[in-house]
C-alpha cells in the first residue's frame, strides 16, 4: 500500500464498484465529479466512510499525483483529466480492465452495434439450460468487478461489451469473443468509422480460445484475419463452413461438413430477421463452449424479449403496442420496422443524435410506416428529411407522453404502435431504460376503447 490515493472518476454504478472494491483492498481512494446532485448523493451513501467524495467539478491534472485512475465508461479515454494522468506516469484503469485482470473464470464477451444485450442474455441463459453456473454482467445489470469474490475458476462470465468499455481494457482477452455486426454508432466518441470498428475488433484480436463473428456483415466476417484462435460464423448468406445459420424452416449447426437442426425458426419466440440473427449467433457461441443441441432449443424456446427491445408492452383493442427503446442509431430502428411484416405501422422516433446520417431510417419510415409520430430534440431534422421525401402522414410533438397520445388517436384495429427511436435518449431522459419506462407508462394509462370506438 502507498499513501498515494487511487482517483476515480465519475460516480455512475462503474465508478462506485471500482471506489468499494479498492476500498475493501486497503487503498486510499478519492471518488470525483462534475455534478453534484440528489441522486449521486443517494449513490455515495453506499461508499465505505474512508472513500473521499468531492462532487461539483475536479481541476484536469485531479489524478497527476495518484497511484492510479479509474474513470468511468462515459468519460472520453483521451479527456484531458486522462491525458494528464498518463504525461505524470500515472495508470489509467477502468472498472472492465480490473475485471479482465482479475476474473478467475472462463469469460464469453460479446460486442456488436446492434443486439449485444439479447444475445448475451439468451447465451447465459442457455449455459445455464446446461447445467453451468453463470454469471452475467458487463454493460448489462449490476457491474461485474464487485461480484469477482463470487466467481470460481470453473464458472462462466458473460459480458455485454460496449465499445467504450474495450476501449479501456489494455487486453480484452476473452476464451470465446463475439462481434455480431458494426455499423457506424458513437462516432461523437470514436471519430471516425474506422477508430469504432477497431475498437470491436480488439475483441477478436486478443480471443484465446474461439471467435465469434457475423458472417452477413463484411466488417465482422473480415476480423477473421486477426483472430488467432479457432473462428466460427453465424448468419444467413451462404457459405459458413463452422457456425449457425438457417436451413430452409430450421436453426442449424455447421461442423466439419456436418449440418444439424437445432429448432425449427417458428420456434423462435422474438420478432424479426434481426432477432434469427441475435440467436443464430448465441447457437454458435454455445456450441463453440461444448453446450449441445437439446438445451439450447431448450433455452431458445423459453426465452423472452429483453425489456426495452421489441417488447410487448399492450396487446388491446386490436392494437400492438411495442417498446424498443433500445433503438438507439439508426441500423436498429431500420430493424425494428422490418420486424413486423404485414402489419400497419405507426411509428414512434426520435431523440438526440449522435453524428450519423438519418437518411437510411427515413427511406424505411417512407416504405413501411402509416404515420410518423416525431418527438425530442430531432423532431425537426427528422420531419425535415420525411418533408424531402413527400411523406405527410406525420405529426410532431414536443414529448414522448404527447407521442403516445398522438399516436393512439391515430391506431386502427391491426395496428403495430413501435416506438424505435433511432436515437439516443439523453435530451428528455438519463437513458434508454428510462425512456422504455416512461413509453410503457404512457401506455398502460391509455383508456380502454368501447366497441364502438372500434
Amino acid at each position: 500500500m502507498t499513501d498515494k490515493p487511487v482517483v476515480v472518476i465519475g460516480a455512475g454504478r462503474s465508478g462506485l464498484a471500482c471506489a468499494v472494491t479498492l476500498a475493501r483492498e486497503g487503498h486510499r481512494v478519492v471518488i470525483v465529479d462534475r455534478a453534484d446532485t440528489l441522486a449521486i448523493r443517494e449513490r455515495i451513501a453506499v461508499l465505505p466512510a474512508r472513500v473521499e467524495v468531492r462532487l461539483g467539478g475536479y481541476p484536469d491534472d485531479v489524478a497527476a499525483d495518484a497511484l492510479m485512475v479509474c474513470p468511468s465508461p462515459g468519460v472520453p479515454w483521451d479527456a484531458p483529466e486522462l491525458q494528464v494522468a498518463r504525461a505524470h506516469g500515472v495508470p489509467v484503469r477502468s472498472e472492465m480492465d480490473l475485471v479482465f485482470e482479475r476474473c478467475r473464470a472462463r469469460i464469453c464477451g460479446i460486442t456488436g452495434t446492434n443486439g449485444k444485450t439479447t444475445t448475451t442474455t439468451l447465451v447465459a441463459a442457455i449455459l445455464e439450460r446446461a447445467g453451468e453456473r453463470v454469471h452475467l454482467g458487463g454493460n448489462i445489470g449490476v457491474t461485474m468487478l464487485e461480484r469477482l469474490h463470487m466467481v470460481n475458476e470453473a464458472d462462466w462470465v458473460v459480458l455485454e461489451l460496449s465499445s467504450f468499455q474495450i476501449e479501456s481494457v489494455l487486453e480484452p482477452r476473452c476464451a470465446i469473443a463475439c462481434v455480431l455486426n458494426v455499423t457506424p454508432d458513437h462516432l461523437d466518441r470514436h471519430g471516425d468509422f474506422a477508430a469504432y470498428a477497431e475498437t470491436k475488433r480488439r475483441l477478436v484480436r486478443f480471443a484465446l480460445d474461439d471467435a465469434v463473428l457475423g458472417f452477413d456483415d463484411p466488417v465482422t466476417r473480415a476480423m477473421a484475419t486477426v483472430a488467432q484462435c479457432r473462428v466460427h460464423q453465424f448468419g444467413l448468406a451462404p457459405g459458413i463452413t463452422d457456425g449457425a445459420t438457417r436451413a430452409a424452416d430450421d436453426v442449424v449447426v455447421v461442423e466439419a461438413g456436418t449440418v444439424t437442426p437445432v429448432l425449427p425458426v417458428g420456434d423462435i419466440p422474438l420478432f424479426g430477421e434481426h432477432n434469427l440473427q441475435n440467436v443464430l449467433a448465441a447457437v454458435a457461441i454455445a456450441r463453440a463452449a461444448g453446450v449441445g443441441t437439446s438445451p439450447i432449443a431448450g433455452a431458445v424456446r423459453d426465452f423472452h424479449a429483453v425489456p426495452h427491445r421489441l417488447q410487448t408492452v399492450r396487446d388491446q383493442d386490436g392494437v400492438l403496442w411495442i417498446n424498443d427503446s433500445k433503438a438507439t442509431n439508426v441500423e436498429s430502428a431500420v430493424a425494428a420496422l422490418r420486424s413486423f411484416p404485414g402489419r400497419t405501422i405507426i411509428w414512434i422516433g426520435g431523440g438526440k443524435g449522435a453524428g450519423t446520417s438519418i437518411e437510411p431510417l427515413a427511406d424505411e419510415v417512407v416504405a413501411r410506416s402509416r404515420h410518423a409520430v416525431l418527438n425530442g430534440a430531432s423532431a425537426g431534422e427528422l420531419d425535415e428529411a420525411l418533408a424531402r421525401r413527400g411523406f405527410a402522414a406525420r405529426t410532431v410533438v414536443a414529448t414522448l407522453s404527447e407521442a403516445v397520445a398522438a399516436a393512439a388517436s391515430l391506431t386502427r384495429p391491426g395496428d403495430v404502435v413501435v416506438l424505435a427511436p433511432g436515437y439516443k435518449s439523453f435530451d428528455q431522459f438519463r437513458n434508454f431504460e428510462d425512456r422504455g419506462r416512461a413509453f410503457g407508462e404512457a401506455v398502460e394509462h391509455l383508456p380502454t376503447r368501447s366497441v364502438g370506438d372500434i
